[in-house]
């Protein structure tokens, strides 16, 4: 019910960082609000593409993310965002089956844990990143460092997800 939203395709869809996306109701507002002038500019008939960025001599960056959906298409978005979930979903029921604390209800890709005090926490981020079996990145919530876990590759299957949980125990355990 919104008038409008804006979202990056990088994680979901693979398309470059600087792949964002907005979608507004009031095609004028937009337009307007990137609008430029000057005598050098003339408009064509068509969708110009000027009228859609605040970069208007950028390169055509949505080609990327125009073809991620068309050879993905409707369905395969849908099992794109769904196989992220579930596999969000597997990893931190591991993490927790293995004494791990998800701090997060895991809506869709994104798994946040804690390692028991902010020391351990940091410590076994640190491990996980030099060991090169996943990636995750570290944030803070209330002041609290925490471990912060992003299903986004499709080929991320379950095996690799096992492996990570693996090098999980492993990092606590020689950090103890």
């Amino acid at each position: 019910m919104a008038d409008s939203w804006s979202t990056d395709a990088h994680k979901t869809l693979n398309a470059p960082y600087d792949n964002g996306i907005i979608l507004c109701k009031n095609r004028k507002a937009l337009t307007d609000a990137l609008q430029m002038e000057g005598s050098y500019i003339i408009y064509s008939d068509k969708r110009d593409g000027m009228l859609y960025t605040m970069e208007m001599s950028r390169r055509a960056r949505s080609v990327e993310l125009w073809a991620a959906l068309k050879s993905l298409g409707k369905n395969g978005v849908k099992l794109l965002v769904e196989n992220f979930h579930k596999k969000a979903q597997y990893f931190a029921k591991k993490l927790k089956d293995n004494g791990f604390e998800v701090l997060n209800e895991i809506c869709f890709n994104q798994i946040n844990i804690y390692v028991g005090d902010d020391d351990a926490t940091q410590k076994i981020l640190s491990a996980i990143q030099e060991s090169g079996v996943c990636w995750c990145g570290g944030s803070k919530r209330f002041g609290k460092p925490f471990i912060r876990i992003s299903v986004c590759s499709y080929k991320t299957t379950y095996e690799d997800i096992d492996k990570s949980v693996e090098a999980f125990v492993e990092a606590r355990r020689i950090n103890k």
